[in-house]
């Protein structure tokens, strides 16, 4: 059984799913549209493009979520813990991505859609945890 304290937190969390969402989408709307273009059509490497957009995509949202979703400043500190997250996710979908090639026949362009659900939820439940405003 949750505690009321426990409770409170979650529901804390929740509320800014909203918010990390609306991010999320305009950050991977971005991404997403790099990766096809990329991948489809200029024929780059899988991984190496991904990484490479991935890792754009962590400013951009890190600076989006900082200021909509958490309300927290912007800090050398808080950066450093995000990074981690998100290089942490990253991992985990160079992981997805270089298991789906090998099981899958679909075309390069697409792996990366089938990565971001596992991502996203990650992100999330991380971010919220370790990124919160502090209370006064």
């Amino acid at each position: 059984m949750l505690t009321r304290q426990a409770d409170s937190s979650i529901g804390a969390r929740l509320k800014r799913l909203p918010h990390f969402s609306a991010v999320g989408a305009i950050v991977t709307f971005v991404a997403t549209g790099t990766n096809i273009v990329l991948l489809k059509y200029v024929h780059t490497p899988l991984v190496l493009t991904w990484v490479c957009i991935y890792a754009v995509a962590i400013n951009l949202s890190y600076f989006l979520n900082s200021i909509f979703t958490f309300q927290s400043a912007l800090s050398f500190k808080r950066m450093v813990l995000y990074y981690g997250i998100y290089l942490s996710s990253m991992s985990i979908g160079v992981v997805l991505l270089k298991f789906y090639r090998t099981v899958l026949t679909w075309e390069n362009w697409i792996l990366p859609l089938l990565v971001l659900p596992v991502t996203a939820a990650w992100n999330f439940c991380l971010s919220s945890v370790f990124l919160k405003r502090r209370e006064s």
